[in-house]
């Protein structure tokens, strides 16, 4: 009898072949002996078969049954006829000559075998799928330089592994003389198992025996500057037992460092990026020819980028191609993950689309993910046990949020099922940074979402899941900027779930900038307007409409630095509790400035109509009439009507101001609301008197005071440069100026365009009578892609257009520019251009 050890892997392949899988793993020898019994009417049990393919230890070769039934099942009459048909095939082999177009047909079958594998497994069918333009950089970059090898490195759902096969996929179709033997690591298990050589195994998988070497195969006549790559997919540590993997990757290195000499030899692999930084040691980079790839200094864990914008209009059109419209720009971008992009198209299979996308979406695919992965299947309470471990060893209080292998060194070797599973799913890493003399690998979450659900859930457990100001003291205490908003997020989110509404007034001791602040309230609309379409299943939430907004709350939501498209759905989603009239006028007040900012004149007449429909004594309770306000911009911008009954309510307010003015977010609005207003009228004294008023009798709330402090600045910058006052209006600037410079990160968009505005006119009665044509043309692309309001671009036009003998001496192209943009906007807005062009100054 022939030994089995000869034809052993050739058997096993010949089943796995037979049987219809591209791999085979512990659980799939269950099917395998049904596929056998019902073949064959012979049975060869499941532990037989684990022990064949080296998932159960045996001292013993199989028995002849097991062999006779195995050669039956692959369509041979027994044991000694798959042995003698192989052997007279592997005479043939050696008697035929070799050349390239041969082993070009072995490598094709296994990448074909592989590609197809891979293509059935993507979360998104793969025809919907999207070639990427990173992979095909990435190739260039490697094959124009003196390389052998290259790494693909990301973390777990990045799209690797697609992006890669789209590029095979292209290579096969090419018809080059390049040969691509593709496979993925979990082939390799059971060439470890047998304890066989990697290169060995690939020698028998193209066909030639052990004897050989591809060197002496490949002759460089046949070849024709032809490329030989060997691809391995997902060499990853979490695959295989830690002593196996450190063999699968010495063997590639052996396999690199064999072939290095000869160009026509090239190795890629793709793995994730805690496996890329525990073993890039055993590359010298400085004497080996690697690539890395990792093109940008700031990640050198992965170089594989995550979707742009127009990636994801792409994916979206390839999976639905009747979409004919996206959202916006800041929004899509939370799904340029690939993995949330996947999770979001397994939910919206049915009729995809991002249209419906907000600032919540991303967090529920997060929950979803988790509710799937960790909370569900076998080891699920073991998981959570193991993340709470992590956490604790954690060391808030120095902002270490990562913990040591050896302190949790006992407990990973007790749950070491549950462990490998978070390692799998990319929900952990592992990072090993040992350095001389110290051993040091950390454990830490995948990305910032896992990290910050894992450590929310952790602060409620330990908070008695409560939300509280307890809580809201825990997170300011430990966390700083987008961590901390993120965790505010999902404690709010806890909070709803579990009828902890009622809570949402302590938001205002959690310690914010005003950006922060601006796009928690912002994911606070979009959370309550959806919680708000399914009262039906939450009568604690019905309630919770059911009552008038509490005043810590609404002056939480409410302020003129929050200002744009997305805070329109807040303010309508306050309109769904059982407000008092005068915030009511506050919501329509705010929402008619939206529509003032727009320059959407249909709207704000709407709203000014709903403002109207409010008693006069609904209006005595503010210190200045906001219906006046907006009644005088409507009629302004629409009509060119100067509304003098508001300005002699204003000139009446200023000599005869309130002794006392009450504290509020709501003044805070109004008043600057008021000031831009007045300026329609085109007297900047009447403004800076106006403003002075202000400055003596009211005090703004102390947690809007910078805010309210930097939109007066603002104003006055300004009307001192108009009364031609140059000194002061300069020394108001420099204070902007530096407050700016030293928090940007901290002003709102509305802010921020504000601060453009006036930067852009401060430098033009600097520069006026030399205007650089760059100046200029930097100033148009200022307005027109940086400013996201249409009325802070058609002021900006309007007031260079004003000043048409610098700006047309300076640039007759960018003049043109500029005012074929400015009638435009007018144009599609329905207003009259003379009206903006008159020396008029009510800005935004």
């Amino acid at each position: 009898m022939t030994s089995f050890s000869k034809y052993s892997e050739s058997l096993k392949n010949c089943v796995l072949i037979t049987a219809g899988l591209s791999n085979i793993a512990p659980a799939d020898c269950k099917t395998l002996e049904a596929y056998i019994l019902d073949k064959t009417k012979q049975r060869v049990s499941e532990t037989t078969l684990k022990r064949i393919y080296g998932f159960a230890y045996s001292k013993f070769n199989p028995s002849m049954f097991t062999l006779n039934t195995l050669s039956r099942y692959c369509d041979y009459e027994g044991w000694d006829d798959f042995c003698k048909k192989h052997e007279a095939e592997s005479t043939r082999q050696s008697n035929t000559t070799v050349d390239w177009d041969l082993l070009k047909t072995n490598a094709g079958k296994i990448t074909s075998f592989t590609l197809q594998a891979i293509k059935n497994k993507t979360g998104i069918p793969y025809p919907q799928t999207i070639r990427r333009q990173f992979i095909d950089d990435h190739f260039a970059a490697f094959l124009q330089g003196s390389y052998t090898a290259t790494v693909i490195a990301a973390p777990a759902g990045y799209g690797k592994t697609v992006a890669l096969c789209h590029w095979v996929d292209e290579k096969i179709q090419q018809n080059s003389k390049d040969i691509v033997l593709f496979f993925s690591s979990s082939a390799l298990m059971n060439v470890f198992l047998s304890g066989r050589d990697l290169n060995d195994w690939m020698l028998s998988l193209l066909g030639y025996s052990t004897e050989e070497d591809i060197v002496s195969l490949l002759d460089v006549r046949q070849r024709k500057e032809g490329r030989f790559f060997l691809i391995v997919d997902g060499v990853d540590e979490h695959m295989f037992k830690n002593d196996q993997f450190q063999l699968v990757i010495t063997q590639l290195f052996d396999i690199f460092s064999f072939y290095q000499s000869h160009e026509w030899f090239k190795l890629v692999l793709t793995m994730r990026s805690s496996t890329w930084m525990n073993y890039n040691h055993m590359i010298e980079m400085e004497q080996s020819p690697w690539f890395e790839g990792f093109f940008s200094q700031h990640n050198q864990l992965s170089n594989v980028p995550l979707f742009s914008v127009q990636e994801i209009r792409e994916l979206c059109l390839k999976i639905n191609p009747a979409i004919k419209s996206f959202i916006a720009v800041n929004v899509v971008e939370n799904f340029n993950h690939p993995l949330y992009f996947q999770f979001y198209y397994k939910q919206h299979k049915k009729n995809f689309s991002l249209n419906d996308v907000d600032h919540v979406s991303v967090y529920e695919l997060i929950s979803n993910f988790v509710l799937n992965k960790v909370y569900m299947g076998q080891y699920s309470a073991d998981k959570i046990y193991l993340i709470q471990a992590i956490i604790e060893q954690m060391d808030f209080e120095n902002g270490v949020f990562e913990a040591s292998k050896l302190e949790l060194i006992n407990i990973i070797k007790q749950y070491n099922h549950a462990y490998l599973e978070l390692l799998s799913i990319g929900f952990i890493r592992e990072q090993n940074i040992s350095r001389d003399f110290e051993y040091k690998t950390s454990i830490e979450f995948g990305n910032n979402h896992f990290f910050e659900f894992s450590i929310t859930k952790y602060l409620l457990h330990k908070n008695n899941n409560l939300f509280d100001i307890d809580l809201i003291n825990t997170i300011n205490r430990y966390f700083t900027s987008d961590r901390k908003l993120s965790i505010l997020k999902w404690s709010i989110i806890y909070a709803i779930k579990s009828g902890q509404q009622e809570s949402f007034q302590l938001l205002s001791q959690t310690r914010l900038t005003t950006n922060e602040k601006s796009d928690l309230i912002i994911f606070l609309g979009d959370l309550l307007e959806k919680e708000f379409s399914t009262l039906k299943d939450t009568e604690t939430l019905v309630l919770y409409f059911k009552q008038d907004c509490s005043d810590e709350l609404f002056d939480y939501l409410f302020g003129l630095e929050f200002i744009n498209h997305d805070y329109a759905k807040t303010l309508h989603t306050l309109l769904k509790f059982e407000l008092s009239d005068k915030k009511k006028i506050l919501v329509y007040t705010g929402l008619a400035i939206i529509s003032v900012l727009k320059l959407e004149m249909n709207k704000l007449e709407e709203y000014l109509k709903l403002l109207k429909g409010f008693g006069a004594v609904s209006y005595y309770e503010f210190s200045l009439d906001p219906l006046k306000c907006i009644n005088a911009i409507f009629q302004y911008f629409k009509y060119g009507i100067i509304d003098k009954e508001f300005f002699k309510e204003i000139t009446r307010f200023y000599f005869r101001p309130p002794l006392q003015l009450e504290r509020s977010v709501s003044n805070d609005l109004i008043f600057l609301l008021a000031a831009h207003t007045l300026r329609l009228c085109n007297e900047p004294l009447k403004t800076l008197r106006f403003v002075a008023v202000l400055e003596k009798y009211y005090r703004p709330v102390t947690n809007t005071a910078c805010v309210y402090d930097f939109f007066l600045k603002r104003i006055k910058t300004e009307e001192y440069l108009a009364l031609g006052q140059i000194k002061k209006a300069m020394s108001l600037y420099f204070e902007l100026d530096e407050a700016y410079s030293q928090a940007a990160e901290a002003f709102t968009p509305f802010m921020i365009a504000s601060f453009n505005c006036i930067k852009i006119i401060v430098s033009f009665n600097n520069r006026q009578f030399s205007l650089a044509d760059d100046t200029l043309e930097e100033w148009a692309n200022l307005i027109i892609n940086e400013m996201d309001y249409k009325l802070s671009r058609v002021y900006m036009f309007a007031f260079l257009l004003r000043n048409q003998y610098a700006v047309k001496h300076s640039s007759e192209r960018v003049y043109k520019h500029i005012n074929y943009m400015f009638l435009k906007m007018m144009s599609e807005s329905g207003l009259r251009a003379d009206i903006f062009l008159k020396q008029n100054s009510f800005i935004s």
